[in-house]
């Protein structure tokens, strides 16, 4: 009779009952163990009970993310798990039975590299040893947890540290050398100012009557003073843009007039060499360019010199003055706006297509070599360029070997001090700004009402435009970054120009100076992300549509702004930022 509360079953099986469990005595394949209420648990008898927890414990191991190697008393590797075979580019069965190689302590933690057979790649791993009891055996139970990525985040911050110690460096000595040139300007330009002075004096005969052979020699010592004075003011110059602390005035300026004033200076050098000069008829009404007439008369003096310099006598120079609304492709300008173009073509030797982009670079010349022709330190196209688009415009060339070349600078026109009959700057001569500036202080509050809007837009656009997939996965602060300090700082200069008439102050000063530390922080944000040029450069144009969009549908609905002008003052700022961050993020990757 069976037991109460006991079930029985035709197999051999363990019934429970009570608390005993009982075996009967029928042949059996599994052991079905019945709980209490019917439940009823079968276990397969393919392994001797005793077995069972080390199948677990090594399905478990198996199963592991973590490396998990069984090494014996010996040293030598017992049993590797799957992620280990991973870490150590080994198959299982290869592991067996070789020495583990590193010494093993109960309780111990530490780091490892391991050089996988496969590849030959290295893994950091961090090593712990337990004691455990393997198939009846004393082992050391060694747990293996791939650290690599860490490791190499640590390195990595380690190397940025390195880094921005080395960039702290190079800024502080790149402040040096600024203080330095600032300094040796005067130590450098009053001696050779003095040289040229008395040089011109005795040449008058003021000490004295002097031989020919002796006005020959002073000629020479004047000449070379003015070559070396020119090579001085050329580095002083590129010293300061490089600084980016090159400032230029804006105002309208007559293009007729710069061109007389150049044109002065250049055709004395002109008739020496045997050339013809000509300045091209000038349709009415005369363009009037937005810029500091002394630096653009800086550098159609320099690219007239240029001219004079490669072209052999008998040949022609001539200048060409136009207004356009559709610049040359290769101009980098902003969209739908009129520029002002100086054309100075040649027939002179003509530069190789492959150095057109390179002369624009400091100390590179078209001729190389110890035995080239002409003299010069290659900053002048450098500088030209450089001061060109501090004043919203443009450089640019086009040349064929033994045909000549034209260089073209553009600037932006002021189509409303022509229509409106502004007195414009000649040669020098000194105009009111207060027609320009009016209004631009009611541009600078809309940048400044709209700020959320236009960040919003800019970062929406950065974060999903095609040509920067780099953006992709970024937070919104860090794609915003200095975004919102800078277009502040803009506005707020804008509201300073129309206060102060257009004159220089400290205060805009201040401003613009804010500006550059902003960029520079901002360039090196975007290098530290993996940006690159034609990212920061794609960021800026965004940055530059944006706030134009929003001046013109401010002016649209109903706000009286002056639209044109305020946006080329803002696009000259935004020019300035950009050009000073791309060289801060330049000068970052080469570092």
């Amino acid at each position: 009779m069976p037991l109460p509360h006991c079930q029985a079953s035709p197999a051999r099986s363990l019934h429970y009952c009570g608390a005993n469990y009982v075996q009967d005595s029928a042949p059996r394949t599994h052991n079905r163990l019945l709980r209490p209420g019917g439940l009823e648990r079968t276990i397969p008898e393919t392994e001797p009970p005793r077995a069972r927890p080390a199948a677990s414990l090594r399905l478990i191991i198996q199963r592991l993310p973590d490396g998990i190697v069984i090494v014996d008393r010996e040293g030598n590797i017992r049993f590797a798990n799957p992620a280990a075979e991973r870490l150590f580019g080994r198959g299982a069965d290869d592991l067996m039975g070789t020495p583990f190689g590193f010494p093993l302590t109960a309780g111990e933690t530490t780091e490892i590299e391991i050089v996988q057979r496969r590849g030959g790649g290295v893994v950091h791993a961090e090593l712990r040893v337990v004691d455990a009891d393997w198939e009846e055996e004393q082992v050391e139970l060694v747990s293996l947890r791939d650290i690599t990525d860490r490791k190499q985040a640590e390195e990595r911050t380690q190397q940025l540290g390195v880094e921005r110690e080395a960039r702290l460096e190079a800024e502080a000595a790149n402040r040096a050398k600024s203080e330095f040139l600032a300094i040796m300007s005067h130590e450098l330009r009053t001696p050779l100012n003095a040289v040229l002075g008395y040089s011109e004096l005795i040449e008058l005969g003021l000490s004295g009557p002097l031989t020919d052979k002796m006005r020959e020699q002073i000629g020479r010592i004047r000449i070379s003073a003015k070559h070396l004075l020119a090579l001085v003011n050329d580095i002083l110059d590129l010293a300061k843009v490089e600084a980016g602390r090159l400032s230029v005035s804006s105002g309208p300026a007559s293009a007729s007039g710069t061109i007389a004033a150049a044109i002065a200076l250049i055709q004395p050098q002109a008739a020496a060499g045997g050339l013809k000069l000509t300045v091209a008829p000038v349709a009415e009404p005369a363009p009037i360019y937005l810029g500091d007439d002394e630096r653009v008369r800086q550098i159609i003096v320099n690219l007239l010199s240029n001219s004079v310099k490669f072209t052999d006598p008998g040949g022609k120079v001539g200048v060409e003055l136009a207004a356009t609304e559709s610049p040359d492709k290769a101009a980098r300008l902003q969209p739908n706006r009129t520029y002002v173009s100086f054309r100075i073509s040649d027939t002179g030797s003509g530069i190789a297509e492959e150095k057109l982009q390179s002369i624009f670079d400091p100390f590179v010349q078209a001729e190389s070599g110890h035995s080239r022709a002409r003299e010069g330190s290659g900053l002048g196209l450098t500088i030209s360029r450089r001061l060109a688009r501090l004043m919203g415009g443009d450089l640019t060339v086009n040349s064929e070997m033994g045909k000549g070349s034209t260089f073209t600078l553009w600037l932006p026109a002021d189509l409303a001090a022509r229509d409106a009959g502004v007195k414009p700057t000649i040669a020098s001569e000194t105009v009111t700004l207060e027609s320009y500036v009016t209004g631009l202080s009611r541009v600078g509050r809309v940048l400044l009402d709209d700020m959320q809007g236009t960040i919003d837009e800019v970062v929406g656009r950065i974060r999903y435009d095609p040509a920067l997939s780099v953006a992709a996965g970024l937070q919104v602060s860090q794609l915003t970054d200095h975004l919102p300090t800078l277009l502040s700082d803009i506005a707020g200069a804008m509201v300073m120009i129309e206060e102060l008439k257009g004159q220089p102050s400290p205060l805009l000063a201040d401003a613009t100076e804010i500006q550059r530390l902003v960029s520079e922080r901002h360039g090196t944000q975007r290098h530290t992300l993996g940006w690159s040029e034609s990212d920061l450069r794609r960021e800026f144009m965004i940055v530059r549509e944006e706030v134009e969009r929003v001046i013109r549908d401010a002016s649209k609905s109903g706000v009286e702004l002056p639209v044109e002008d305020g946006i080329a003052v803002i696009g000259r700022f935004l020019d300035q930022s950009e050009y000073v961050a791309v060289r801060t993020l330049n000068a970052a990757r080469k570092s």
